[in-house]
């Protein structure tokens, strides 16, 4: 049979036969294939440290059998009329193979945190990425550290934080031994978390979530976000990363988050803006603006999805009178997520998700430019965002043959990106920033004042409150 070629790889009229099936995106999915013209990449950079030796072969067979199970992760991104699709490949077909084989890299004799590693991780995170032409991952092992790791981009229109997860776990079961079973592509529709089932309830939440945002609107009237950096810009350029341990135990900030009264999550977001509050933008506006995702996968009735963008957004403001008080900007921070909390589980979210579909009435070229015509005038700043993915000792959990050190990601943003997790008591954090913005020694400087800060609150009294 005559074969074609089609964007560098050689592509049979057979290949049509073994095309599984398509399927939509969802609101969540086509932001970030619009923002994909905003940033030089948009993927999820994961890296994956092991305790143990495992051959290139087993990674190798291991992701790519990751790639079996998890349908989404051989897709190509295919446009449509009016929008896009993904089309799932066939496993057994063979232009997955010659995609999966052009994807996956074997790189020896680097050392982690080299400045080898820094320079190939830079170049990876920043790396454009042809959605419309190659599967929406990135494999690059290095076997030749004492602890050998991957580093894997994982395009964001493919999956959030907590489905990477899910897939890592099911990678260590696969290098322990044990196959887990596919992964069903899961109904992309956001709609019954945001909104519900019950129809005869919907005007009543609409209303709700109008007057709730229009409330959050009037309160925040007046607000300039304050950066993170000394010297904004705006545009949007090449990223850097920066991952390393804090000196403070899961045990001791857990103990002292139930002391005071607010969960993990608060008691880091509000060690952050302590820090924010004190850094080199403070001077520059009266509020900090810290950008979080909420995982709605919790608030779907039923069986919840697991492989997909499930997210919802939300910003927390600190009002500059609170700067100076760390118990009233933990006070502050706690009221607001649980208002946001709240609002999801009463299904009154309804208005700022309706947003979301500005990007597929006004298509991803015009969605784009848009955004950068924004950015340029400075109108889209936030101070930073913030996204704890939690506790992930249960990667551990599948057996002794293979296990992790740690695997944390990060993923393209504005200004600084700030990811949190915690194995085996350690907490990990991974900053993405923008090269133009800060140097190296810069978020050195600013992961220096974040564990002060953690002190300060460490030694903050349950019940005190600081007169200011």
């Amino acid at each position: 049979m005559q074969c074609h070629m089609l964007s560098g790889y050689g592509f049979c009229p057979a290949d049509m036969k073994n095309k599984i099936e398509t399927i939509r995106l969802n609101l969540i999915d086509f932001l970030h294939l619009a923002t994909n013209e905003v940033y030089l990449s948009h993927g999820n950079l994961l890296t994956i440290r092991f305790k143990e030796w495992h051959s290139p072969d087993e990674i190798r067979d291991a992701i790519r059998y990751m790639l079996t199970i998890y349908p989404k992760m051989r897709s190509l991104v295919k446009p449509t009329f009016t929008s896009y699709r993904l089309m799932i490949l066939a496993d057994d077909g063979p232009r997955l193979q010659i995609l999966f084989n052009n994807a996956f890299r074997v790189i020896e004799g680097i050392q982690y945190d080299s400045s080898e590693f820094i320079s190939i991780r830079k170049y990876l995170y920043n790396e454009p990425f042809s959605i419309e032409q190659g599967i929406p991952v990135k494999i690059y092992y290095f076997p030749d550290d004492p602890n050998p790791f991957l580093l894997m981009s994982l395009h964001h229109i493919i999956t959030d934080g907590s489905g990477w997860i899910h897939m890592i776990g099911s990678m260590m079961s696969y290098l322990n031994g044990i196959k887990p079973q596919k992964i069903p592509l899961d109904k992309p529709s956001l709609m019954p978390a945001v909104m519900g089932n019950h129809l005869s309830q919907i005007p009543r939440q609409l209303l709700n979530s109008y007057r709730s945002a229009l409330s959050m609107s009037r309160e925040h009237k007046g607000e300039t976000v304050i950066p993170a950096s000394s010297r904004p810009k705006n545009f949007v350029g090449p990223l850097d990363l920066h991952h390393q341990s804090l000196k403070h135990r899961l045990n001791e900030i857990k103990s002292k988050s139930r002391e005071l009264g607010c969960s993990l999550n608060t008691f880091m977001l509000t060690a952050i803006a302590l820090t924010m509050s004190r850094g080199p933008g403070r001077n520059s506006g009266n509020a900090i603006g810290i950008g979080l995702p909420i995982d709605l996968r919790p608030y779907f009735p039923g069986k919840p999805p697991i492989f997909g963008n499930y997210l919802a957004g939300v910003e927390v403001r600190i009002s500059r009178r609170n700067w100076d008080n760390p118990r009233a900007i933990l006070d502050e921070i706690n009221v607001q997520m649980n208002t946001f909390i709240g609002l999801i589980k009463q299904k009154e979210m309804i208005i700022p998700n309706l947003f979301l579909e500005i990007p597929i009435i006004l298509g991803k070229k015009n969605y784009a430019r848009i955004i950068r015509s924004l950015i340029g005038k400075g109108i889209t700043k936030r101070t930073c965002g913030v996204s704890n993915i939690g506790n992930i000792d249960h990667l551990n959990s599948y057996g002794t043959k293979a296990q992790v050190v740690d695997a944390i990601s990060s993923a393209p943003s504005q200004g600084v990106l700030i990811v949190i997790n915690s194995i085996e008591n350690i907490m990990n954090i991974k900053i993405s920033f923008q090269e133009a913005e800060f140097s190296r020694q810069e978020i050195l400087t600013l992961v220096r004042d974040l564990e002060l800060a953690i002190d300060e609150l460490l030694n903050l009294h349950p019940n005190e409150r600081q007169i200011i």
